[in-house]
């Protein structure tokens, strides 16, 4: 496991919460007549195979630079605005679109306008303690460590669209009513946008969390994802444009930047080390 961390963390992070989903799964289909609390999934699934994995393979080193990212807060202000502002902006930008056509969307259908204080506050505290700590501070900087950030972005991206798979096929979740391949590329490109962030803000794991909360209070108040399929394309395709703009400047950051997180820097560092020299024949 010491030699394997990011294989073994995506073991432990696909094994935990999909064992806690396939028993409602299960119960649905009629096989079992009890169900594991889903929301374990995040609140117990992701941290014990973060922590854990962290632990067994780094220590209290890798655990502490988990807790480190998480109250991260001395980043530059622009990028505090762009956590808060870039998702609103995203999801203005296809209400606008979405004006043009029959079905519009349901502004508040889903998430009420006295309801959104609340959500922001929830969503922005699980995504930091559950899914932000797992792929952006746990996984992110080891993918760095092999991959360039642009391309780190998006393999992360397509595992974490994959991770979600169970999701679909649990009858009232948000998920099940989005195309499979639709949420995949919204996940791709919002992963990509995510690890922009993360890199110019120094691996905060608490700026991202917020920006992972304003998106889905902002998605889920303005009903762009679930107001018909034409608007639903309309969002997804919107992201894909922010994250195609910002790809250009996530591919040219250097691995070797002191602006990347620390563990990725060392990481790559210690990866583009020369070889020790043969000794000479005696």
């Amino acid at each position: 496991m010491r030699r394997h961390p990011l294989i073994s963390f995506f073991v432990a992070a696909f094994a935990l919460p999909w064992l806690v989903w396939g028993t409602s799964i299960a119960q649905a289909a009629g096989l079992i007549s009890w169900h594991i609390p889903e929301a374990l999934a995040f609140w117990i699934g992701l941290p014990l195979a973060t922590y854990g994995v962290a632990a067994l393979t780094g220590g209290w080193p890798a655990v502490k630079d988990l807790l480190v990212r998480m109250i991260r807060v001395r980043v530059g202000p622009v990028w505090w605005i762009v956590a808060i502002l870039l998702p609103v902006a995203i999801v203005a930008v296809a209400v606008g679109f979405g004006m043009l056509l029959p079905d519009h969307a349901r502004i508040g259908a889903l998430l009420p306008a006295s309801a959104v204080a609340g959500a922001l506050l929830l969503n922005t505290w699980e995504w930091l303690l559950t899914e932000e700590t797992a792929w952006r501070g746990f996984a992110l900087p080891r993918l760095q460590r092999r991959f360039t950030p642009l391309t780190a972005s998006i393999v992360l991206g397509v595992l974490w669209g994959v991770w979600h798979v169970p999701l679909f096929f649990l009858p009232g979740s948000f998920q099940s009513t989005l195309p499979f391949f639709g949420f995949l590329i919204s996940t791709v490109a919002t992963s990509v946008i995510i690890g922009w962030l993360f890199n110019h803000a120094r691996g905060s794991v608490l700026i991202v969390a917020i920006f992972h909360g304003v998106t889905d209070v902002s998605l889920a108040f303005s009903g762009v994802m679930s107001s018909g399929d034409v608007l639903f394309w309309i969002t997804v395709a919107v992201q894909v444009v922010i994250a195609a703009a910002v790809a250009r400047d996530l591919a040219r950051i250097d691995p070797l930047s002191p602006e990347l997180p620390e563990a990725t820097a060392q990481g790559a560092s210690d990866d583009r080390r020369e070889p020790d020299p043969l000794p000479e024949p005696s």
